[in-house]
């Protein structure tokens, strides 16, 4: 279980809980060709399926699956996508996800998201890991985490499962020797 959401911010990026002032960026996440295919993002969007979303991404930390934080733009305080830390089966490690709207990649938000959440996290007591999976052809995903300081460890191949096939994945972790 993590503790109460934490507040992260840098002078570029804030992570935070999501609020419903986050629609706007939940409603093009949503028109995105990738994303919603991957995450709880509703598609379509409407209103109501963008409030049941940032419901749920409260009820992660609240049921104790997870903490879902949403990446903000500091200057202007413009939700840009989200990151999230998944409690898995083994002991001491959490999975990651993230993912940015179309219209601010390429600027930061997520690989320095990704830096601040990652040294946060790997100082909460009983975590000694974090792996993402992150599919092959993503090298926008690679790039963020590579940069972020992850290590690619493997080729899991046919892993991951979807609604329509079974895809490999490259398995990335970060520990604490990492960041020291």
């Amino acid at each position: 279980m993590f503790p109460e959401a934490p507040q992260l911010r840098d002078e570029l990026v804030v992570l935070r809980s999501w609020s419903y002032y986050d629609l706007p960026c939940i409603e093009e996440a949503s028109r995105d060709p990738v994303i919603p295919g991957g995450t709880s993002v509703p598609n379509p969007f409407s209103d109501e399926a963008g409030r049941a979303f940032v419901e749920r991404q409260w009820s992660r930390q609240t049921s104790g699956s997870g903490l879902s934080l949403a990446i903000v733009e500091a200057a202007s305080g413009t939700a840009a996508g989200m990151m999230g830390l998944f409690h898995r089966e083994q002991p001491g490690v959490v999975g990651l996800g993230y993912w940015t709207v179309t219209s601010l990649r390429r600027q930061g938000f997520t690989r320095r998201s990704l830096s601040l959440l990652g040294r946060w996290a790997l100082g909460v007591p009983g975590i000694a890991r974090i792996e993402a999976l992150i599919e092959p052809d993503n090298v926008g995903s690679i790039r963020v985490a590579e940069n972020a300081g992850f290590h690619r460890e493997g080729w899991l191949r046919k892993y991951l499962s979807t609604n329509t096939a079974r895809l490999d994945v490259l398995l990335y972790s970060l520990i604490r020797e990492d960041i020291a």
